[in-house]
């Protein structure tokens, strides 16, 4: 049974002539976990802020958090969802 990420995959390879160029030709990062991925990332732009990236299906859905994460239940942080 194909799933969502190998049609995308698949219409990804049929665009490309991999032979011509040194693209990879992307992969499946292996069976599906139990559980979805997630990343904070420190970014270094303009102004100093996080990202913070949750797995959904096969994208990485993205907020910037301005203030960055804390330790305390009780803070409160804007997240602002980057498109």
């Amino acid at each position: 049974m194909a799933t969502k990420a190998d049609a995308l995959l698949s219409t990804y390879r049929e665009k490309r002539d991999f032979a011509r160029t040194s693209e990879p030709s992307g992969t499946l990062a292996g069976a599906a976990g139990s559980g979805l991925a997630f990343v904070v990332q420190k970014h270094a732009a303009t102004r100093i802020h996080y990202d913070f990236r949750v797995e959904w299906e096969v994208v990485l859905i993205s907020w910037a958090v301005t203030r960055g994460p804390s330790l305390a239940p009780a803070d409160k942080r804007l997240a602002v969802r980057s498109v």
